[in-house]
């Protein structure tokens, strides 16, 4: 069974500045070395630590090989309690100034971690999304002088002859081995590469979601407050709606009539002129619906 990713790395890397081992040209044991390892997978840092190290590797790995980085971490919990078991076992433990070398040590190696992801995912954003248009543009161009785009099939306007012709050349191209001889390289992005773009571009709708998230918040809270503003109380409405039947034949009150509206309902005199506006434009709408259909139903 392999190591957790990083604990090889970390006591590998760490092991000439830790243990009592300054002195650079000093070797390690196998069992300082397995000692170390235990000291680090016991370590209150070393969840934090895996999981930077599988953060840094899930940046530029493929949505459809992420499930072999699961099921590694999958096996290393019996491997990571043969550790803490053999901690337990030793006779010894780290000096009260090994042990402190070991928290610098990891506490600046999660840094470290930390720091490399954002660069990977930088790198990734940037160089990937380049290469992919890159590639495109390749493929435009070469489409703009043969007519021909990638991956479409010519066989149906080429005679047999034509066709041997092409595959002889294909077959001078690649090597019998399969590997482009030429120099040129697949113009096409394979999948991993096209499984990697749409993470990017995931990612990237993710972190523009996040950063106008606030925003559209503050948006819609607007609408709806300009929504809860506009819109009268019940029984004020009745008041309107009452005076509105009664008079249906001339639904447009006078400055006196709106007075006596303003005093009845309490509102302002620019909401009740925007009712009656409004109130007239649905009941223009409606009738001139009623019309329509009173036509059809004649028609028939």
């Amino acid at each position: 069974m392999q190591e957790p990713a990083g604990l090889g790395m970390m006591s590998s890397g760490g092991s000439d500045a830790i243990g009592g081992l300054s002195g650079g040209e000093v070797s390690v044991s196998g069992d300082q070395n397995r000692q170390l390892k235990a000291e680090i997978a016991t370590h209150p840092l070393y969840e934090q630590l895996l999981a930077a190290h599988v953060s840094c590797l899930r940046v530029a790995t493929p949505i459809d090989q992420l499930s072999l980085i699961d099921a590694q971490l999958a096996q290393s919990h019996s491997l990571l309690r043969s550790y803490a078991s053999q901690h337990q076992q030793q006779g010894h433990s780290l000096s009260p100034h090994e042990r402190q070398e070991l928290d610098n040590f990891l506490a600046q190696y999660l840094i470290l971690l930390c720091t490399f992801k954002e660069q990977l995912q930088q790198h990734v954003r940037v160089h990937a999304v380049e290469a992919v248009m890159a590639c495109r543009e390749i493929e435009n161009n070469l489409q703009a002088l043969t007519g021909v785009s990638l991956g479409e099939g010519t066989g149906a306007t080429m005679s047999d002859d034509e066709d041997e012709l092409q595959m002889d050349f294909c077959l001078d191209q690649y090597g019998s081995d399969g590997h482009d001889v030429m120099g040129f390289g697949p113009l096409l992005p394979t999948e991993s590469e096209r499984s990697l773009m749409e993470r990017v571009r995931q990612e990237l709708k993710i972190e523009l979601k996040q950063g106008f998230k606030s925003r559209i918040e503050d948006v819609r809270e607007e609408i709806l407050r300009k929504r809860r503003a506009g819109k009268l109380p019940g029984d004020t409405t009745t008041v309107l709606k009452n005076w509105w039947q009664q008079h249906s034949k001339w639904p447009y009150p006078t400055e006196d009539d709106k007075a006596k509206l303003v005093e009845e309902t309490g509102l302002q005199l620019k909401q009740i002129n925007n009712w009656f506006i409004n109130q007239r434009k649905r009941n223009w709408h409606s009738n001139s619906q009623s019309v329509t259909s009173l036509k059809s139903k004649r028609k028939r």
